[in-house]
């Protein structure tokens, strides 16, 4: 740490600002790689993941050392941002959802969806658009945030799963063996479905609580 401290001012916050980019990269990496087929056995996948998760915090660290007081500074602010009460809560959340929904449907997924049965395609539209009403509605009063703050918080809470789950649409048949591989279009588009119904949710309820909140 003490080496990196002693390089050039404009040296050390170029390398801090990537390391905390790499930092975060490896995150997603680490989550990604349990879906994606290797071709290396699952003992050295995970140790691939874990010397992956290791790296990131050293990098992490690294960055926190090169960028000082200030950045720290910068991310506290975040926390406390007044448009949303907590913005980590939010991507956090997101995440997590999107960690389940993703192992669950590597397991049941085949039972959701089904190329060419209207009912159950039907059933599982209607299904995860009721899902998402609910658990954004849970969230919002979990974090108090109301008005046009929800449209924020959404936001926040789908992007990182937008961003993973173009990983398990390229991935498809990698990530969901059980699943016909011809079920990827209808999947996709089950997605797109229920984040963009996550994104209602914050553009509706305000519009209709403010006059009350």
């Amino acid at each position: 740490m003490q080496t990196l401290k002693q390089l050039p001012p404009k040296t050390a916050r170029r390398t801090g600002l990537i390391l905390f980019a790499l930092s975060c990269l490896a995150v997603v990496v680490a989550i990604a790689l349990p879906f994606v087929s290797l071709p290396v056995s699952g003992t050295i996948k995970a140790g691939l993941i874990t010397t992956i998760v290791v790296l990131g915090e050293v990098a992490f660290a690294a960055s926190l050392a090169l960028l000082g007081k200030e950045f720290m500074g910068r991310i506290k602010s975040l926390v406390s941002f007044p448009v949303v009460r907590s913005v980590l809560f939010f991507p956090v959340a997101g995440i997590v959802v999107w960690a389940v929904a993703t192992v669950l449907l590597r397991y049941v997924g085949q039972y959701v969806l089904v190329p060419g049965n209207t009912p159950l395609t039907i059933s599982a539209f209607a299904g995860v658009a009721l899902l998402m009403v609910v658990l954004m509605t849970a969230l919002y009063r979990a974090a108090h945030v109301r008005g046009p703050e929800r449209l924020i918080a959404a936001t926040l809470f789908a992007l990182p799963g937008m961003l993973l789950d173009a990983g398990t649409v390229l991935f498809f048949s990698d990530v969901f063996p059980a699943m016909q591989p011809d079920t990827d279009s209808l999947f996709a588009a089950w997605l797109f479905w229920g984040y963009s119904v996550v994104l209602m949710t914050g553009i509706i309820w305000p519009a209709e609580r403010n006059g009350r909140s």
